[in-house]
């Protein structure tokens, strides 16, 4: 009965609601509390919901279908927005309530601006769709906890001490970073550093994806990240998986010359070597008329129409120099699909200013980034499945054609099963065999139409397994490859050691497409003998941090896949403008 009493005692009732009361009183106005939550929110907002997307923009634009000009407009209305309705819920709060909120929303500011600028270094980690080992960070998730929660904490110990210097510092201190970001912006987005203006209107679409000729056709099959590793496992486990490759030679002493996608694939057909001292746009630019040769003018002089199924920007730039060659390249202007546009930025800004225990909720591959990004039009995806759900392939007699084909191949993220079917989770080998599963169903529907035996044939990676960013060479790095020369059919797979790389493919393409002084171009692969003394060169870049970017250079003379024979000869220290450096 006591205790009910002192429950009941009305001096006990009222001391609560004057707790309660001491939340909510408050002395501002509602024009003092919005404009004080106003200068916060917009410092927050402009932070991690326009200058950290334009930004991560500006620099990966050559990555993306779409540049800093086309997402400014929707992330600044977009921030805009968000800032006036959370400020203006914000401030129909009061007192402490109001106060505590707000302390936590500048806290969060702060902690997030010292991570995306100071914290997370180099390691990030590019989006290139490999998986991060995030166990091997839990020393770096520990570290930035206790500097979040440190930080976090001294503005409610400013709070609890002085009103004053409390509102003093939430004022200053926004308005600071608005001001330091606006300066930033304002250089980013004039420099000649980041084309701002390069143009995205430009794209491949899937026009005459599964059109072939009856006359000839020359067809180059690109499998991201074929290492010939993954070719050896195959065959070991399966001997006989790659027989159905009728009329083809496997060669396993082929190479790359580069790491990575850019610049591979424009050096595949170019064998311009311009890439590490020049920037990025003007190399496109250049590359396909280098040393007065065009294998795309010269093919198309030939009759031939000449279709490229890949992304815009990682063989071709904004595509203007080669839009009277390539057949299925578009101009037609697509509108950008603005509520996935928002949401891909938003997640990368989230990526980049959250602490690292909390990245692999945002972690992403930056090709789901572009991925259906416009909506209408018939832009070409980077899918091989998409091709193999071509029921029936459809044929002509009124031209050659001349065809490249961008699949994901060994790349990650494994998705596809070794049948060619995308089921979710798989791994590199099933991924690899189920792309080749895809082409030996393309071939026997070629067969059916008789445009198989004259046909032209490559299937070969651009690169091998990647090596890290940051580090040299560690190993020996062949590429699959396999060739069909027109006419070859009934013939059982044969192997050569031949010494080639992709200095041979664009005399070999020239050869198949009649060409006459093909040898212009270089030797093509079927005048490349077992036994020939061929020296090669591979390439590495490597970033020592932002500031410092080198480039090895290897000179291997002999058999590729011994490491034995990689004689690193010089590093280069290119025109820091390139801007073909891994992202």
């Amino acid at each position: 009965m006591k205790e009910k009493k002192e429950l009941e005692n009305p001096k006990v009732t009222s001391d609560f609601k004057k707790r309660l009361e001491s939340l909510w009183s408050d002395d501002r106005s509602y024009r003092k509390q919005l404009v004080l939550a106003l200068t916060v929110l917009f410092s927050l907002c402009f932070t991690f919901l326009f200058f950290g997307p334009m930004e991560i923009t500006a620099y990966a634009q050559a990555s993306l279908v779409f540049n800093m000009k086309m997402a400014l407009p929707v992330m600044a209305v977009f921030t805009v927005a968000v800032c006036a309705a959370v400020a203006l819920v914000l401030s129909l709060l009061h007192g402490k309530i109001f106060n505590y909120i707000l302390t936590a929303l500048f806290s969060l500011l702060v902690c997030g601006y010292l991570q995306g600028n100071f914290l997370n270094g180099k390691q990030l980690g590019a989006l290139t769709g490999d998986a991060i080992k995030w166990e091997s960070r839990k020393g770096l998730m520990v570290r930035d906890l206790l500097v979040w929660l440190l930080v976090f904490l001294v503005p409610f110990v400013i709070l609890y001490f002085s009103k004053k210097v409390w509102k003093k510092t939430l004022i200053y201190v926004s308005a600071a970073l608005v001001v330091m970001q606006s300066v930033a912006f304002v250089t980013l987005f004039t420099s000649g550093t980041v084309n701002t203006a390069a143009n995205k209107n430009n794209y491949l679409t899937t026009k005459e994806e599964g059109e072939y000729s009856t006359k000839h056709n020359t067809l180059v099959f690109l499998l991201d990240r074929l290492d010939y590793d993954h070719i050896e496992e195959i065959q070991t486990k399966d001997p006989s998986f790659f027989n159905k490759l009728d009329g083809f030679t496997s060669y396993n002493n082929a190479m790359s010359e580069h790491t990575r996608t850019k610049p591979a694939i424009n050096y595949l057909f170019t064998n311009c070597d311009l890439m590490w001292k020049i920037p990025q746009e003007k190399y496109f630019e250049t590359s396909w008329d280098y040393k007065g040769k065009n294998i795309l003018k010269d093919v198309k002089a030939q009759g031939y129409t000449i279709d490229f199924y890949t992304e815009m920007g990682l063989i071709f730039g904004n595509g203007s120099t080669v839009k009277q060659y390539v057949s299925n390249l578009s101009s037609n202007e697509n509108k950008l699909n603005r509520h996935k546009l928002v949401r891909n930025l938003c997640t990368l800004s989230a990526y980049r200013y959250v602490p690292t225990a909390l990245k692999p909720f945002f972690w992403c591959y930056s090709d789901t980034i572009n991925d259906n990004i416009y909506e209408g039009g018939s832009r070409y995806k980077i899918d091989e499945t998409q091709y193999d759900s071509l029921k029936d392939f459809n044929v002509t007699g009124s031209t050659n054609f001349f065809k490249y084909y961008h699949f994901m191949g060994s790349h990650t993220p494994y998705t596809v099963n070794e049948n060619g079917v995308r089921t979710g989770k798989t791994d590199v080998i099933s991924q690899t065999k189920g792309n080749f599963n895809i082409l030996f169903r393309a071939f026997a529907k070629m067969k059916k139409l008789g445009v198989y035996k004259n046909s032209t044939i490559l299937i070969l990676g651009d690169h091998g397994e990647p090596v890290n960013d940051y580090f040299p060479m560690q190993k020996a790095n062949r590429i699959g490859f396999f060739y069909k020369p027109a006419g070859s059919e009934g013939t059982p797979l044969k192997t050569s050691h031949a010494p080639i790389s992709f200095r041979n493919v664009p005399a070999s393409l020239a050869k198949s497409a009649g060409i006459k002084d093909y040898h212009k171009y270089g030797k093509p692969i079927e005048e490349v003998g077992e036994n020939d003394h061929v020296i090669r060169y591979f390439y590495k870049p490597v970033l020592a941090n932002f500031n410092e970017k080198y480039l090895y250079v290897y000179r291997i003379d002999g058999d590729a896949g011994n490491f034995k024979n990689w004689k690193q000869i010089r590093v280069d220290y290119p025109n820091p403008k390139c801007t073909f450096w891994p992202a």
